[in-house]
């Protein structure tokens, strides 16, 4: 969960680099000076004192060596000699050093965005709709929210997310896709959450070693309009990061959500840019976070999801999942026969395998208003109840394939091996049966 780096990540994608290489004549690097500074904010901010406190001793033993004295006019080769000292002590991706002479411009130790920065950056947010690009209700009345970022606006926001969110309150099943999320702002995380639980829950807590301190985040239906009850799924990929974890994470421990799809990435510690003078700054992770049912966080292991599969495929099990839950609750056959409708029309939409000629030989003829024949090696379908318009049929089982937008067509074999009749499935969960005219 990254929160003034995401903020930053943000700001990005709007507001211009400000990293620049050092000018013409510019002064050589202070080494004994640079490599104090960095041992100090590292005792300062970084989430474990006890490595901050190796790294540090080694990089001002490394200075003491004049190790870096042959590099101190040469600014990215400082760099470059700091990061691999610091991640030979402590191996840490998200530990990162970087010289970008603007910030020797500003006292501050942290940057912050500009009250400009921000405003654009607001302006963006509501050109891109907050992130949110669509809301729809799949067949089978599944509910399916994609959204690629947590944004800091929540005032802006929050309309939006409650807007999107009552369009799906009637769905049997929520389909949450955060494939392309790379996270954002814990508040925005938290209000999400709250949606989702009807009573007030413990979901994480932020500890914070800068400020020494720990704010604990609950999700709380007092901060929203409305809960929802219905199952969750969310899906994930690799790309899935930071505040999309965070979210992932909690519904998933709390069993509020099955998450279908690849491990996510694997970040779950806030960093943030800290100066330490003359034109560098180290990104330090300052804070970690602690699920209060596990006790620990995703930090290098990421989410794992409740199903494994290939990102590209993650929507369509999500789909499949929900809707053999909803069969396993159907109170008739009519509406157990429609979820076995919409299941086969998911198999419908994977390339079809190829049916030999001879065991599609054998389903040709007339049943009812239907003509079924061959062309080539497809099977085809004449209904001349309507106006003869003709259908290729798309095999989805042994025996089964669609017939046309609404319905499924089975042939049917009796005890002496005659395809004699044929069962038409409807798409609200109807059957109906033809016989076969004539001798097979």
């Amino acid at each position: 969960m990254h929160h003034p780096r995401l903020l930053a990540l943000l700001l990005a994608v709007v507001v211009p680099s400000c990293c620049q290489a050092q000018s013409a004549g510019a002064p050589a690097v202070n080494i004994p000076q640079l490599m104090d500074s960095v041992a100090l904010r590292l005792q300062q901010h970084y989430i474990f004192p006890e490595q901050a406190q190796r790294m540090g001793a080694y990089v001002l033993a490394q200075a003491q060596q004049n190790v870096y004295a042959a590099l101190a006019t040469d600014p990215k080769r400082v760099t470059k000699q700091l990061q691999a000292d610091l991640q030979a002590v402590h191996r840490d991706p998200h530990l990162f050093v970087e010289y970008n002479p603007e910030l020797a411009k500003n006292s501050r130790v942290s940057p912050q965005p500009t009250a400009e920065e921000l405003a654009h950056a607001q302006k963006y947010w509501k050109a891109n709709n907050y992130l949110f690009k669509k809301v729809e209700v799949l067949p089978g009345n599944i509910g399916y929210f994609p959204f690629t970022g947590f944004v800091p606006d929540l005032t802006g926001a929050k309309p939006t997310i409650s807007a999107g969110l009552q369009f799906l309150a009637n769905t049997a099943a929520l389909i949450i896709d955060l494939r392309q999320n790379r996270g954002g702002s814990p508040e925005m995380v938290n209000l999400l959450e709250s949606y989702f639980f009807q009573e007030k829950t413990h979901l994480n807590d932020l500890i914070n070693r800068s400020t020494n301190d720990t704010t604990v985040f609950y999700a709380d239906p007092a901060k929203v309009p409305f809960t929802l009850s219905m199952p969750v799924y969310i899906l994930t990929s690799h790309d899935t990061f930071s505040g999309a974890e965070d979210f992932t994470y909690a519904l998933q421990q709390t069993k509020r959500a099955m998450v279908v799809g690849e491990t996510t990435g694997g970040g779950a510690h806030p960093t943030r840019p800290v100066s330490v003078g003359q034109g560098f700054a180290v990104s330090i992770p300052y804070a970690r976070s602690l699920n209060p049912v596990t006790r620990t966080d995703w930090e290098g292991t990421g989410v794992v999801p409740d199903v494994k599969v290939e990102a590209g495929q993650a929507l369509a099990k999500a789909r499949e999942l929900a809707l053999r839950a909803q069969r396993q609750t159907a109170s008739s056959e009519p509406e157990k026969r429609q979820m076995d409708y919409l299941l086969d029309e998911l198999v419908a939409q994977r390339p079809a395998a190829m049916v030999p000629v001879s065991r599609l030989q054998p389903y040709t003829g007339t049943y009812g208003p239907l003509t079924m024949y061959l062309t080539g090696n497809k099977l085809f379908c004449k209904n001349a109840d309507a106006g003869n318009l003709v259908t290729e049929l798309r095999p989805i089982a042994p025996h089964r394939f669609v017939l046309d937008d609404n319905a499924h067509v089975e042939f049917v074999q009796d005890s002496t091996g005659k395809w004699n009749r044929i069962k038409l499935y409807v798409s609200d969960g109807n059957v109906f049966e033809e016989r076969r005219k004539g001798r097979n």
